[in-house]
Formats: C-alpha cells, structure tokens, sequence
C-alpha cells in the first residue's frame, strides 16, 4: 500500500512538472497557428481556429529564411570547432605527461567566472581595429572562446577515466599520437562528443548579444535578432507572426535535444563512476 502511495505521488509530480515545462512551448507552437486577431482579443482562450497564414507571412514578407541560414552557419562552425579544439586540448591535458598540464587546465576553467558582458567593449575595439565588426566571425570567435571551457571540463572528466592500458597498447601497436586520438579516443568518446553538441548548440543557436552588438547588416542577422524585425511602428507588434518566427527558431533546439537526448544522459554520466 505505502508503495503504490509513492508511486502514485511521484508520477503525479512528474505529471505537474511536465506540464509546467512544457506548457509554455505548447502554448507557443498553437499560437504560431491562430489568427492575429483572435491573439490580440482572446490570447489565452481555447484556439476556435487555425492558420497557416502565420507562417506563409513570415517566410513571403520578412527575411527569416536569411536569419535562420546564418545562424545555422554561425551553429555549424562554430560547433566543429568547438569539438576539435576541446577534445584535443583535453586529450593532451588528460592523458598526455607534460610540465603545468594542470595550471593550463584550471586556465581554461577560469573562463567559466567571466561573463560575456565584460568582453564586449573590449572585443569591439579589437575586431573594429582588425575589420571584424559585420562578419560571421566576430560572433563565432567568442562563442568559441566561451564555450571551450565548460566543453575541456566535460571532455576531462570522460578522458580521466580511459584506462592508460588502452593507449599504451596502442602505442605497442605503432600508432602515433595522432592515430591514437582519432582512432581510439574519439571512437570511445562518441557521447561525449554528441553532449557537447547539444549543450553548446542551444547557446550558440539562441546567442543574443554577440549578434547584436557585432552585427548590423540585414544579410548577416541571425534568428535571435531578427525577430525585432515583427515589431512596427510605435512598438506595435504582428503577433501571429512573431509567435510563428519565435516557433521556427525554436524548433531546431527541441528537435536536437529530443534527438540526442539519450547520448546527452549517457555523455554527462560517463566517467562519474569508475569501473
């Protein structure tokens, strides 16, 4: 009896956590369908209604194909070098033997106290000197430099727990350094590597600041910045569209995160026990 008590108030928990979560996303999505003038008079009522008008409108009279492509750029790169620079930095930290291997470790761990709006004054003045301001570079390199340190500290954490028997018989083997990474290490680190991914592409993607302060152009916006673009004159806002723009930017993040959501669980635990 006390048993069946506790299941039933766990998952009636689970139940109300879940819809708390999820209610503001559903919520969301159904609006993106509704007619503009049903969200300006009942916003919260049961939808009498659905449109695909919403979304016709925001990919016929707005740019968001444009915004969604360099952010997808911005996504794309900026993840590729993310995973290289992070699980090689972290396999040379975690299992190779050289002088100050751990003060250049808890280097990359001190970028996790500094946050993104200290830089931006400092960064502006360097990429306008250099003629970086208005490129997809300026966002990469700091999503770049902010995201390495949680990325080696994952990373780390995974390789400490590689037996050094595996990569000593490598060595015995003949493979180089280089084949050992790629051909033991990255084969053993697939986890990791997709919770790396996930993680840093729900930042990336989303990124807000270095995209406002660093781009100007209406061919370089990412998705974050150009939903101003629904907002008209006097603040006045089309807000079937929005919800509709808002509705496609998020829907690569629920669609990664739902896709890699196991190999997410499984990166985060590997290496918490050891075997």
């Amino acid at each position: 009896m006390k048993r069946n008590i506790r299941k039933i108030i766990y998952w009636s928990v689970m139940i109300l956590f879940l819809i708390i979560q999820g209610y503001p996303v559903i919520w969301l999505i159904v609006a993106g369908f509704r007619p503009n003038i049903e969200l300006l008079t009942e916003p919260f009522s049961f939808p009498k209604s659905f449109t695909l008008e919403n979304f016709i409108r925001i990919f016929t009279e707005s740019n968001i194909v444009t915004y969604i492509k360099n952010s997808a750029i911005i996504s794309v790169v900026s993840l590729v070098f993310i995973v290289l620079i992070s699980s090689m930095a972290s396999f040379a930290i975690a299992k190779m033997k050289f002088t100050g291997r751990k003060k250049i470790y808890r280097y990359f761990l001190i970028g996790l106290t500094i946050p993104y709006a200290v830089t931006l004054i400092p960064l502006f003045t360097m990429f306008a000197k250099i003629g970086l301001i208005n490129t997809r570079i300026s966002v990469i390199l700091p999503l770049l430099a902010f995201q390495l340190p949680v990325s080696i500290m994952l990373f780390v954490n995974f390789y400490s727990f590689i037996p050094d028997e595996i990569i000593e018989a490598a060595v015995i083997d003949g493979a180089s350094i280089y084949g050992i990474y790629t051909k033991v290490i990255i084969p053993l680190s697939l986890n990791t590597i997709m919770t790396v991914l996930a993680m840093n592409f729900i930042t990336v993607w989303n990124d807000y600041t270095f995209s406002l302060v660093f781009i100007n152009s209406t061919e370089l916006k990412t998705i974050s910045i150009g939903l101003a673009d629904f907002i008209g004159p006097r603040g006045l806002k089309d807000w079937g569209a929005t919800y509709a723009a808002i509705a496609m930017s998020v829907f690569p993040t629920l669609v990664i995160y739902f896709s890699l959501n196991k190999r997410m669980t499984a990166g985060m635990t590997l290496g918490a026990v050891k075997s």
